[in-house]
C-alpha cells in the first residue's frame, strides 16, 4: 500500500472514531444509562447501584430519647452531617430541606429529615430541640457520644474534626462533610447529593424511592 493510501485510511478510521466518540457523549447526555441498572437521578447525585448497606445505630434525639436507624425503616431518610454553631453550610442546608419537604407535598409524611450533630459537646437534646424549631420542628436531631459517632460517619464516608482557634479549646468550629444522604424505607443507602444540590432534584430523588 503506497503512502499516500495509507494516510487515507487513517483519516478514515480516525473519523469513523470521532464519530462513535461523538454519539457516546451524546448518549451520556441526554441521559441515557448504558449499564443495567436503575435509571440516574438528574444531576447532581450520585446513586448508589447496589444500595450500600447500613449497620443499625442508637442515638438520642431531642427529646432525649433513644432513636435508632432501623426505627426509620419503611420511611426514605435524609439525613446530614452538621452541628448547630455551624456559621454557613448547616443552615443553609436545613433551610433546603424545608423546601424539599414542600416539594414533597402530602408525599412528605413518608420522609424522615435527619440532623446528625457531631458536636455533641454543645448539641444538647434542648438545643437541638431549639435549632431545629426555627427550621421546623418535625424534623429529627439526634447525636451521641464521638467515638459512637464517628463509627457512624465512616459508615457514610463523613468526615468531622474539631477545628479551634484560641487557646481556651472552647471556641472551634468542626470542619465537616457537607453531603446529603438518602436512605431508602428497607434502610440501605441509595443516594448521595453534595452540598447546594437544587432541593427539588433531592424531591425528584426521593419520590423514586417512594
Amino acid at each position: 500500500m503506497n503512502r499516500s493510501r495509507l494516510s487515507l485510511v487513517r483519516i478514515v478510521a480516525l473519523a469513523l472514531l470521532g464519530a462513535i466518540v461523538l454519539a457516546g457523549c451524546g448518549a451520556l447526555s441526554s441521559g441515557d444509562d448504558p449499564t443495567p441498572g436503575p435509571s440516574p437521578t438528574p444531576l447532581p447525585g450520585t446513586v448508589l447501584d447496589p444500595p450500600k448497606d447500613l449497620e443499625d445505630f442508637t442515638l438520642t434525639d431531642q427529646a432525649g430519647e433513644p432513636l435508632s436507624l432501623s426505627d426509620l425503616q419503611g420511611k426514605v431518610a435524609v439525613m446530614f452531617f452538621g452541628y448547630t454553631s455551624c456559621p454557613d453550610v448547616c443552615p443553609v442546608t436545613i433551610s433546603d430541606f424545608k423546601r424539599v419537604k414542600t416539594d414533597l407535598g402530602d408525599d412528605a409524611s413518608q420522609v424522615a429529615f435527619v440532623f446528625v450533630s457531631v458536636d455533641p459537646d454543645r448539641d444538647t437534646p434542648d438545643r437541638l430541640a431549639t435549632y431545629l424549631g426555627n427550621f421546623d420542628p418535625t424534623f429529627i436531631g439526634i447525636t451521641g457520644d464521638e467515638l459512637t459517632l464517628r463509627g457512624i460517619a465512616q459508615q457514610f464516608g463523613v468526615f468531622f474534626q474539631r477545628h479551634t482557634y484560641d487557646d481556651s479549646g472552647e471556641n472551634y468550629l468542626v470542619d465537616h462533610t457537607a453531603s446529603t444522604f438518602v436512605v431508602g424505607p428497607e434502610g440501605r443507602l441509595r443516594i448521595i447529593y453534595p452540598y447546594d444540590t437544587d432541593p427539588a432534584i433531592i424531591a425528584d430523588g426521593i419520590r423514586k424511592l417512594l
